[in-house]
């Protein structure tokens, strides 16, 4: 499991490896940890880190623990986001960028070993079920769970989530290739749904959270078919 720490303080860097090695070994997971001392650096290689889980001081120089979350937001949805602070008022926010946690300085391991069981968990399941999809400017990681639909336009993909649309380069022959076995059917030659999300088949209409496909007419006996696979083998939802 990738592990990235930006902090400026080398003691409390050094800390927090220590303690990672620590919890490493009583738990039997290998750990690959990168250290950065500043956050324009990090954000630099961050395609490069892959990171399941990144401890970010918010005291930084130049640009702000904050801020570097937000721009880690805007290419990877997933990543578990902890930020180590003596500036409690200000880690408070993270639910602004969907920071799982703090740790206040000096860092106890104790805290510390509480916090990283939750930490991992959460990394192990977002690599069993994200996907990289591949944009301009590098990558951004999607839990496929968070997909609402795929559809293509021309060369673009787009990726319609809850709360916003991931743009990426492919085909969805592609697309759907990756996420067999995910719960996502094709209704047309331009949409891969994901079953869990439909909220009423309606002759050629497929409902999905506000959002109305089409389903082709000779693809609509597939899609049903396929459908109530998904739904009698493991359940709506499942």
């Amino acid at each position: 499991m990738n592990i990235v720490i930006v902090e400026d303080d080398t003691d409390a860097s050094d800390k927090l490896k220590n303690y990672l090695n620590k919890y490493g070994k009583d738990e039997n997971i290998v750990f690959d940890i990168s250290c950065y001392t500043d956050g324009e650096t990090f954000l630099k290689n961050y395609r490069k880190e892959n990171a399941g889980i990144v401890f970010l001081d918010i005291e930084l120089p130049n640009i702000d623990g904050m801020s570097v979350a937000r721009q880690i937001r805007e290419v990877d949805a997933s990543a578990v986001i902890i930020f180590v602070t003596k500036m409690v008022q200000f880690a408070a926010k993270g639910y602004e960028v969907d920071a799982l946690d703090f740790l206040v300085k000096p860092v106890v391991y104790p805290e510390f070993a509480l916090k990283m069981r939750r930490a991992v968990n959460i990394a192990r399941m977002n690599e069993e079920e994200g996907i990289l999809v591949p944009v301009n400017n590098g990558f951004y990681r999607v839990a496929t769970d968070d997909i609402l639909f795929v559809e293509i336009m021309g060369h673009s993909l787009k990726y319609q989530l809850a709360d916003r649309v991931v743009e990426a380069r492919g085909t969805l022959k592609e697309v759907q290739k990756i996420l067999e076995g995910h719960g996502f059917v094709r209704c047309n030659s331009c949409y891969l749904v994901n079953s869990r999300y439909i909220d009423a088949v309606e002759g050629y209409q497929v409902s999905i959270k506000g959002f109305t496909l089409k389903i082709s007419q000779p693809r609509r006996k597939t899609f049903m078919k396929e459908l109530m696979n998904i739904y009698l083998g493991s359940g709506k939802g499942d």
